[in-house]
C-alpha cells in the first residue's frame, strides 16, 4: 500500500493531516473518482480499517483520502496560539470547514466527482456537511455507521441519565464554563466539553442524520453492522439511525446492513468494501 501523506489548513487556520491513495488502475466503473473520508469520534486518519478500505478502492480505480477532521483524538492542538481542538471540543458544524479544505486539495489533484464519506461520527459529518454546503464537485455521500443525534430519542433511550447530563452541560454554559469536561458514559463512551455536548445533542435536532439525509441532494448510502443495531454489541444510536432512515424511505437514499458486523467491522471489512464497491458502480 502506497500513500501520500498530505496536509491542509482550514480557512479558520486549523492544520489537518491525511493519507491520499491514488488509483492503481486507470479504468474505473463508477463516475465517482475519489472518496474524501473522515474517521470516527476521537479517532484519526491512519486507522487500518480506513487505509485498507482505501487500498481496495484504489485498486478499483477510485482514489481515497483518509483525512483528519479537527475532532481527531480526544484533545489536540488547533491553530497556533488558539484554543484546544479534538473531539471533546468539536462542533459537528465545523466539519464543513474541514471538508472544504480537503475538497480544495482533491480538486487541485484533478478530482471532479467526489463522494463525502465517513465512519461513525465522521459519517454524521459527511451527511450534515453536504446537506448544508451542496459542494458542486460532490456527487455522492457515504455514511458508515452514523448515530442518530435526536434529543427526544436520547431521552427515550437513556431517560434521566441523559436529561441530567444535558442539564448539567447547559448549566455550565450558563455559568460561563463551556470547557468543563463531561464523561457520562452515554450515549456512547466519549469525553465532551459542556459546549460540545449541548451542541451535539441540542433539542432542535440540528445534526439528525435522518433529517439531514433528506437534504443531501445526491445519491446517499448508509451502511450499518447488524451487531451494532441489535444484539450484545448494540449501539442504540446506530440502531435508531438505521430504523429511522428505513422508515423515511427517501428516494435518493440506500440503507444496507451487513450481517455479523459490529461498529468497527472487525472480520467484516471485506464485506464492507463489497457493499461500497457495488453501490459506487451504480452511482
Amino acid at each position: 500500500m502506497l500513500a501520500d501523506l498530505v496536509d491542509v489548513t482550514t480557512e479558520d487556520e486549523i492544520p489537518l493531516n491525511g493519507a491520499y491513495l491514488a488509483p492503481s488502475i486507470t479504468a474505473r466503473r463508477s463516475r465517482i473518482d475519489c472518496l474524501c473520508f473522515f474517521h470516527g469520534d476521537g479517532g484519526h486518519f491512519y486507522r487500518p480499517l480506513y487505509l485498507e478500505l482505501g487500498a481496495r478502492l484504489a485498486a478499483q480505480g477510485i482514489a481515497f483520502l483518509s483525512a483528519n477532521r479537527r475532532g481527531h483524538d480526544i484533545v489536540s492542538n488547533g491553530a497556533r496560539g488558539g484554543a484546544l481542538q479534538g473531539y471533546a471540543h468539536e462542533s459537528v458544524d465545523h466539519a464543513r470547514f474541514d471538508y472544504a479544505a480537503w475538497i480544495e486539495l482533491l480538486q487541485a489533484r484533478g478530482h471532479r466527482a467526489i463522494a463525502l464519506a465517513g465512519h461513525s461520527g465522521g459519517a454524521v459529518r459527511a451527511v450534515y456537511t453536504q446537506s448544508k454546503m451542496h459542494f458542486e464537485s460532490v456527487e455522492a455521500v457515504i455514511a458508515i455507521s452514523p448515530g442518530e443525534y435526536h434529543h427526544q430519542g436520547l431521552i427515550d433511550l437513556h431517560g434521566e441519565v441523559f436529561v441530567d447530563t444535558y442539564q448539567q452541560a447547559q448549566s455550565l454554559l450558563d455559568q460561563g464554563q463551556p470547557d468543563v469536561y463531561l464523561r457520562p458514559g452515554m450515549p456512547f463512551g466519549a469525553t465532551w466539553s459542556a459546549r460540545a455536548f449541548v451542541d451535539c445533542f441540542h433539542p432542535d435536532g440540528r445534526y439528525s442524520v435522518t433529517a439531514r439525509a433528506q437534504q443531501t441532494g445526491c445519491p446517499t448510502l448508509f451502511v450499518f453492522g447488524a451487531e451494532e443495531c441489535a444484539g450484545p454489541q448494540i449501539l442504540p444510536l446506530c440502531g435508531a439511525a438505521m430504523q429511522r432512515l428505513r422508515d423515511a424511505a427517501y428516494g435518493h437514499v440506500t440503507v444496507k446492513v451487513i450481517d455479523g458486523a459490529n461498529h468497527g467491522y472487525e472480520g467484516r471489512d471485506a464485506e464492507l468494501f463489497e457493499v461500497l464497491r457495488d453501490w459506487l458502480m451504480g452511482v
